[in-house]
């Protein structure tokens, strides 16, 4: 089962969307490293919410 949650860019504050398998929540710090578009960079993710 595939799992929306809308992740926030700590650096810019821009949303967006990921669809993944895992829960999210289970990490420790509940962010994610990842690629940011805007900041044109890897940063940090804050995990905001799922949506089903």
């Amino acid at each position: 089962m595939v799992t929306r949650w809308l992740l926030r860019c700590v650096e810019c504050g821009r949303t967006w969307y990921l669809e993944v398998s895992f829960d999210l929540t289970k990490l420790s710090s509940r962010r994610l490293y990842h690629f940011c578009p805007h900041c044109r960079r890897n940063t940090f993710h804050e995990v905001v919410t799922r949506e089903d």
